[in-house]
Parts: C-alpha cells; structure tokens; sequence
C-alpha cells in the first residue's frame, strides 16, 4: 500500500513538472494568441505606453486605409495656435504620416488597459463608430482580450486586436530576451491581477 501511494505522488510530481515545463515554453504563444488581421474600422487606438512600434502600426493601418480616425490614449489635445516642438512626439509622428489633424482624437483620462477600453467604447457609443482596430505588443494582447472582451460584451461593438512589431520578441524563446522576459513575467502578474479585480 505505502509502495502504492509512493508510486502515484512520484507520477503527480511527474505530471506536474511536465505541465509546467510545458506552461513555461508554451507562455509567450498563449500570450500573444489573440492577435487578429485588421477589417475597415471606424477608428485605430494605438495604446498608451509600451514600444513606439504601436504608433508606428497604427500610422501604417491609417496609410492603408483600414479606418479614418486615430485615438491617442495619454496625449492632451492642442490647437492652431500649439508650437510644433511642443506637441506630443506621437501626434507630431501622426501629422507627418498623413493623418488629419481633425482625425485624431484624444483620451487623456485613462491610466491602465481597463479603462482604455471603458473610454473608447464610451467615445464610439458618443460618434456612432461600430469597430475598432486595437494596437499594441504582442505580449499584451491576452490581457488586452480578456478585459476589451467583458467591456464590450453585449455593447453591439466590436474590436480587433492588432500586434506591432516588438524587437527581440520571440514567443518561443521569450525568456531568452531580458526584455521579452520581464514583459512575459508582468503580463502573467497583471492577467490574474485583472481577473481578479474585473
């Protein structure tokens, strides 16, 4: 019997050593799952912080036609009369890739990824918009589901997930990468965090 017992913990210990080695290698995929092709919008939201890639994508989609407004998320808004210099390196980058000033709209409220999807559905319910193109790191974009998913359930709006380039990011050897690895071990954080606090 005690032979029996010892035998079944050796192959649970086994069996969960496998399934983590599994989780470990297998992370960087799962996070970075969610990314879709983007569809004709009616606006792109590069998000706030992260690599200056998300702008970067989001001027692309807007050049390639995919959706006529662009929503800024932690730039004030400026006037005629803004020096140049003094703008936001982001709408300044926006304004030289062909983007109208009076496309670009501003959110200066949000501070994390929830409320960036409660304000942005909140601005499409205000202008009628039905789709957004969502960009943002491959890493974030698990999160990004999870909570633009339970936002927006049953909102009659939809969004897309859109990854940016990141350099170094490689799914499959994320923790080789400093980098890489330091965003793998936040985003794990910051999804059960907003599991459980959402």
């Amino acid at each position: 019997m005690k032979r029996r017992l010892v035998f079944w913990g050796v192959g649970v210990l086994v069996l969960c050593v496998a399934a983590g080695t599994i989780a470990f290698f297998q992370v960087g995929y799962f996070l970075e799952a969610p990314s879709q092709q983007p569809e004709k919008a009616d606006l792109i939201v590069p998000l706030g912080g992260g690599s200056s890639n998300r702008i970067h994508k989001a001027a692309k989609l807007y050049e390639q036609g995919f959706a006529p407004n662009m929503l800024l998320i932690g730039a004030g808004g400026h006037d005629a009369n803004t020096r140049p210099d003094s703008l936001d390196w982001r709408i300044r980058f926006l304004l030289e890739h062909g983007v109208p000033d009076n496309m670009l709209v501003f959110d200066a409220i949000s501070t994390n990824s929830w409320e960036e999807a409660v304000n942005t559905l909140r601005l499409m319910r205000e202008r009628h918009w039905r789709r957004v193109l969502v960009v943002s790191d491959p890493p974030h974009l698990r999160r990004l589901a999870w909570a633009w998913g339970k936002v927006f359930e049953g909102s009659g709006k939809e969004y897309r997930l859109i990854a940016a380039p990141l350099e170094g990011w490689d799914p499959g050897r994320w923790w080789q990468n400093d980098s890489s690895a330091r965003f793998v071990v936040m985003e794990v954080n910051k999804l059960a965090y907003y599991h459980v606090a959402h």
